[in-house]
């Protein structure tokens, strides 16, 4: 096994978001699915490699990752979120394995009739922080001038954004579009607006003290682009308009 050639092959226990973000991924009663938990088994397998997964909520994932040895990996991790947080800590991120959009969704007769001066509420995950918005933005937001209200599911985080009573729903235009077609069946009911602010998040495996385990995982993801491929379409992670 050319990737066993770095570390041994071992148990490792994979910290994972307690958050339904499919089909990106997604932990429900404790169960991790969807597009990063096969790569990660894909990985694990071609490694000999034993990955177990421990979800978390968001912000209580990042403080045990950075605090406790328990955890050996972080899935998703971006060396920009948190990054007060990981102040004085030495983080190996492996490559991207994917990237992602996100930005902000609003009702269809909303669309470019917003601006970055006239949003007043925004609407998202709890622990999620709208990275993409300039530093003028964040400014506001930090102040209050732009409210960000966070919910526990993106069920809840949708419906507050149909409602009409927010401006916007800040996360991946493919996770919501999941969500809309084939859990909600209301295809369209939020609409990505590329008129307001967005970016592209990279997705990457992290690690504290497994750096020689981030140098396999970049080795399969050069050699296996025909299987990410795959799984990308698999996923319906393949529109370049959305991710």
């Amino acid at each position: 096994m050319a990737l066993m050639d770095a570390a041994a092959a071992n148990a490792f226990v994979v910290g994972v978001e307690e958050i339904d973000y499919y089909p990106l991924h997604s932990c429900t009663n404790g169960k991790f699915f969807g597009y990063g938990r096969d790569l990660l088994d894909a990985f694990a397998k071609q490694s000999g490699h034993s990955f177990t997964y421990t979800p978390l909520p968001v912000s209580r994932l990042f403080h045990t990752f950075l605090n406790d040895s328990s955890i050996d990996f972080k899935y998703p991790d971006n060396p920009h979120w948190q990054a007060d947080l990981k102040k004085g800590k030495s983080i190996i991120y492996s490559d991207p394995v994917i990237h992602v959009i996100e930005g902000l969704l609003v009702k269809p007769e909303k669309v470019d009739q917003l601006s970055e001066a006239s949003l007043q509420a925004i609407v998202t995950m709890r622990g999620f922080t709208p990275w993409p918005l300039d530093q003028a933005m964040r400014q506001k937001i930090n102040k209050g001038a732009i409210r960000v209200y966070q919910e526990d599911s993106f069920s809840q985080v949708i419906s507050l954004g149909m409602t009409g009573h927010y401006d916007a729903v800040y996360a991946s235009p493919a996770v919501i579009n999941y969500y809309l077609d084939e859990v909600m069946h209301k295809p369209g009911a939020l609409v990505f607006d590329k008129m307001l602010p967005f970016g592209s998040n990279d997705f990457s495996l992290s690690s504290i003290r497994q750096g020689d385990v981030i140098k396999q995982f970049n080795e399969f993801l050069a050699k296996n682009q025909p299987l990410i491929l795959e799984l990308k379409r698999k996923y319906r992670l393949t529109d370049k308009v959305s991710q």
